[in-house]
């Protein structure tokens, strides 16, 4: 960040002008470029979270830490993306489809931390590739 030069008069400098014109420009085209990204690109960013925090949810169920969303969000996972992670566990087939237990931990189907790593990976994969990973995630994403 950089700090703005004012005279007396509280004019700013010639070439503080300049930048703060260049950073303005910089950021509508950056803005212009964003907004031209297909929803798949955009998606694939929250199939990527999902996939890094469902490694965490496994870690913790294997070390034997509570996998709840309150337990999880002391760790900075917030509920939507405890909500995600927890999507993809059920896509890639370790938790049970039933959310009932989500405040006290979750219900894992498998149990050997060797085979998960490799549903995890699998699924991740196949999620990334696909130009639908997204809607396949977000229809097994439950409401906490």
């Amino acid at each position: 960040m950089f700090k703005t030069e004012s005279h007396v008069n509280g004019k700013v400098s010639s070439s503080t002008e300049k930048l703060l014109q260049e950073l303005a420009l910089v950021r509508a085209e950056n803005r212009a470029l964003r907004n031209k990204l297909d929803g798949n690109t955009r998606g694939s960013k929250t199939v990527r979270t999902a996939i890094v925090d469902a490694h965490q949810l496994i870690m913790n169920a294997f070390s034997g830490m509570n996998t709840g969303r309150q337990a999880v969000g002391e760790q900075g996972i917030t509920k939507w993306r405890w909500a995600w992670a927890v999507a993809f566990l059920r896509y890639a087939g370790i938790v049970s489809m039933d959310n009932r237990k989500w405040r006290s931990g979750l219900d894992f189907i498998v149990k050997d931390l060797a085979e998960c790593v490799s549903l995890l990976e699998r699924a991740g994969t196949e999620l990334m590739d696909r130009p639908d990973g997204y809607r396949m995630l977000r229809k097994l994403l439950r409401s906490v």
